[in-house]
């Protein structure tokens, strides 16, 4: 077992991680959905994006959480699937932190 990899069960909700994915490098846990939150670019745009802990099973669980690196402020909300607008401070967040 590869001692930098964080389980599901010992993720905190509301919390970034550093993780390997197919399209994020780093994530904020929702554990309503047991998903990583982060910004993805797919030709040249940036948006919010959704994958899922691996410990969730084929196919969709693509997600090795590797460091976790803080808590994020209590009003923002952890939310890919509503509007941008509506979430655009967890976005910003993320931008203004360099967490891309």
């Amino acid at each position: 077992m590869n001692p930098t990899y964080i389980k599901l069960e010992d993720c905190k909700d509301g919390y970034l991680y550093k993780i390997f994915s197919r399209n994020l490098g780093y994530g904020v846990f929702n554990k309503n959905d047991n998903g990583f939150v982060g910004i993805r670019n797919k030709f040249g745009s940036d948006y919010l994006f959704t994958e899922y802990h691996w410990d969730t099973g084929a196919p969709f669980g693509t997600v090795h959480p590797k460091e976790e690196i803080c808590k994020i402020p209590d009003s923002i909300i952890i939310d890919h699937t509503i509007w941008l607008d509506e979430n655009i401070e967890l976005f910003n967040w993320l931008k203004e932190n360099k967490y891309e």
